[in-house]
């Protein structure tokens, strides 16, 4: 029917513009429109261009934007971030107290990236004993959630789709086991002794060596301890700008002793988490804990709507194999000897002895 009216007004239509105009609307409504998204696109004889964000390994796209997002390492934090980092972001993790569970944080996110193959740039004082501590990532038979291995002979219709439902977003890690030093090929280390533009630099070389592949960045305390605020404000302006338009993420702690007003540090960062431990104590509420995270800023980047994320407090917990992210939430009240029916419920009948009486 569409088809017979667009001809009929183009046969009518006198003018050689019009028959133009109403040609061209034919062309391009009468296409075939498809609800599903080529595997292809950015890609070139179905393999992957390295121009294209798509091929970015260990990245898929934001179910808020249309930007690339790669995993922190920590499964329930990614939860909490947007379903992760978005490429050419940066987080920082505020320090307080002793700040000893925070290079928790850290290895996760270089073991992550050494998962993915991903180029990890690290500075600090203490990222050369990180690199030696990273946790192992789980076989996919050791976990539930992971895809089994497919044969040869399955997805015969659907075989485009092999290939990504073999790619893992993120992994789970076991903090009992430790990486062989041989697999860490695509770490670098730089001196933080080093003064702020030479670490800079460094930095920007190592993102133009890379331009494949998704750069991590941690930065462990820079400039520490320098107290002069000009210097530390200069620094880190300037470590944003060097990569907020590349195809990296980068993850900055902080010293709990640090001269900066929060305000500043916060106003720079896309993200921003302070880390804060928990004194053992078995008879408190919080005795199954070692420490909370506070989101204290969650950006929601190239998006019309405007960030509404659970901005409640997180508390985490170190076992002998896992590092475990929950949201804190009070037991349920079992003290309770009244019955539904005797208290007059919407259950009707029924007497139940049951201390709830469902």
């Amino acid at each position: 029917w569409y088809q017979r009216r667009v001809r009929k007004a183009v046969v009518s239509t006198q003018s050689t513009g019009f028959q133009h105009y109403f040609k061209r609307i034919n062309l391009r409504m009468l296409a075939p429109v498809s609800g599903f998204r080529k595997l292809n696109v950015g890609t070139k004889n179905g393999s992957p261009t390295p121009s294209s964000n798509s091929s970015l390994k260990g990245t898929r796209l934001s179910l808020h934007s249309s930007l690339q997002q790669t995993s922190t390492g920590i499964q329930a934090l990614d939860l909490v971030l947007g379903n992760g980092l978005n490429i050419s972001s940066a987080t920082l993790i505020i320090e307080r107290d002793r700040g000893e569970y925070t290079p928790q944080f850290a290895r996760h996110f270089i073991s992550e990236g050494v998962s993915h193959g991903h180029t990890v740039v690290c500075c600090g004082e203490r990222v050369r004993d990180w690199l030696e501590t990273l946790p192992t990532p789980l076989q996919q038979n050791d976990s539930a959630h992971d895809t089994p291995d497919m044969g040869d002979d399955q997805l015969k219709i659907a075989w485009r789709y092999k290939r990504r439902i073999q790619a893992r977003y993120s992994h789970s890690y076991d903090l009992s086991k430790h990486r062989d030093t041989s697999e860490l090929g695509t770490c670098h280390v730089i001196p933080d002794n080093l003064p702020p533009a030479v670490i800079l630099s460094q930095i920007s070389d190592h993102i133009t060596r890379s331009p494949d592949t998704v750069v991590r960045v941690l930065m462990d305390r820079p400039l520490f301890p320098t107290t002069d605020e000009p210097t530390l404000m200069r620094f880190h302006y300037q470590l944003r700008q060097l990569t907020s338009d590349t195809k990296n993420c980068v993850l900055l702690t902080t010293h709990p002793s640090c001269s900066l007003p929060a305000f500043h540090l916060t106003s720079l960062y896309n993200n921003c988490l302070a880390v804060s431990s928990l004194p053992r104590d078995k008879s408190s509420v919080y005795g199954d804990y070692h420490g909370v995270i506070s989101l204290e800023k969650v950006d929601n980047m190239c998006a019309f709507t405007s960030p509404t994320p659970d901005m409640s407090d997180r508390f985490f917990k170190v076992q002998r194999k896992k590092f475990i992210v929950e949201k804190m939430h009070l037991p349920p009240d079992l003290g309770e000897t009244v019955s539904r029916s005797s208290a007059g419920g919407c259950g009707g009948g029924g007497g139940g002895g049951g201390a709830v009486d469902f």
